[in-house]
């Protein structure tokens, strides 16, 4: 009996526990049934679900749907998948425009997109030498008396044995053009260099383009001074305006630049003029009325061809101002020695680079300009009349 008395003693108290929680929680759970119907309300008053002007709950949509119906007509163990539809407004999926679209991500293309480039023509018109010095020398003869004669000849009384012989001479020079070096760098971070395979490869590009650049500027107005090469215009001949005529075009003159080469005991080889200019020339025409005129004299416009003027290559380059041109035996009136063909290294012993993470991209080579003989180049401008 004892036992039975202390267990309805446990019951009773938990029941009255469980009375007092209902009491207390009361209030909070009247509030929130009272604030998910104010909720619904509002539900039902907006557009939501297709803009019939009345939205339905899912308990709502579940026991008014047919499947419902029948399963508690019917007395069914369960009703199976009842589709509820969506909440929200039907909202069409478009892309965006420009920049940073959140849907679709832009292609990015492998590489660098670089600017055009000069054609660089003037080394290749030159003879190339290696050398292994700093300063290159050679022997050139000054001056020189042909006194070359028929033994006796003139002589009085004639006499054309046992008399001395005309005596030539000859004078030389020794003359020297020192080694230049041609650099440029560039700054750049240790972890670009490491992270990007393409701005190592568009570096080096570009920095040896830029080298070769300044090179073939050098070789055509370097003035020999303050460290310049001393390059072919500075060597070269004034032209001579004696071989004009009346009425001469850029075509004409360049024939008399190469005669006045050959009448100095040299044979041309190659003319340099600028792209503007040669385009004045490759636009030259034939003149008068005949079925002929009117006909491209450098040829036919539709057919590739090398250009050539008078049997010489015709080369064009910006590096030469327009207006002016340069014919010359190339070959044998000068040489470029290169003591130090184009190459690249990588430092970081440069100022406080390596505390940085900097690196020096380093590019340079070494070379010289001998033109030996001013007379095997001619230099001037277009009379103004062409």
């Amino acid at each position: 009996m004892e036992i039975k008395e202390a267990v309805l003693a446990e019951v009773k108290a938990l029941e009255a526990a469980v009375e007092k929680f209902k009491n207390e929680a009361g209030a909070d759970v009247g509030d929130l049934k009272d604030r998910v119907r104010g909720i619904e309300d509002k539900l039902s008053k907006s557009t939501f679900g297709g803009g019939s002007g009345e939205f339905k709950s899912a308990g709502r949509t579940v026991v008014e749907s047919d499947v419902f119906k029948d399963f508690a007509s019917r007395g069914m163990k369960e009703t199976g998948n009842i589709s509820v539809k969506s909440f929200f407004t039907k909202t069409a999926i478009v892309n965006a425009e420009g920049l940073n679209q959140p849907l679709v991500q832009a292609y990015r293309m492998p590489g660098i997109v670089g600017p055009g480039q000069q054609r660089l023509t003037i080394r290749d018109l030159l003879t190339v030498t290696a050398t292994n010095s700093n300063m290159i020398e050679y022997c050139r003869e000054a001056s020189s008396t042909n006194a070359g004669a028929i033994q006796g000849v003139d002589s009085s009384p004639a006499a054309y044995e046992n008399v001395a012989k005309a005596e030539s001479a000859m004078a030389f020079e020794l003359l020297n053009e020192p080694v230049r070096t041609l650099a440029h760098w560039f700054p750049i971070s240790n972890q670009v260099l490491s992270d990007s395979t393409a701005l190592q490869g568009y570096i080096d590009g570009r920095g040896r383009y830029f080298l070769k650049l300044k090179e073939e500027d050098e070789l055509l107005n370097g003035t020999g001074s303050g460290g310049h090469l001393n390059g072919l215009i500075q060597n070269a001949t004034a032209y001579d305006t004696g071989y004009n005529a009346s009425g001469d075009t850029y075509i004409d003159t360049l024939s008399h630049a190469i005669t006045q080469i050959n009448d100095s005991l040299y044979e041309a080889d190659a003319i340099v003029v600028n792209n503007k200019d040669f385009e004045k020339i490759r636009l030259t025409k034939t003149a008068g009325t005949g079925i002929t005129s009117g006909t491209y004299i450098l040829g036919d416009p539709r057919i590739a061809t090398l250009p050539t003027l008078w049997g010489l290559p015709l080369v064009s380059t910006k590096s030469i101002a327009e207006g002016t041109f340069l014919v010359g035996a190339f070959q044998m009136g000068a040489v470029l020695w290169d003591r130090e063909q184009a190459s690249v290294a990588v430092s970081r012993e440069h100022s406080d680079f390596f505390v940085r993470n900097m690196s020096a991209v380093l590019f340079e080579e070494r070379l010289s300009l001998t033109v030996f003989q001013s007379d095997a180049f001619a230099y001037g401008s277009y009379p103004a009349a062409s």
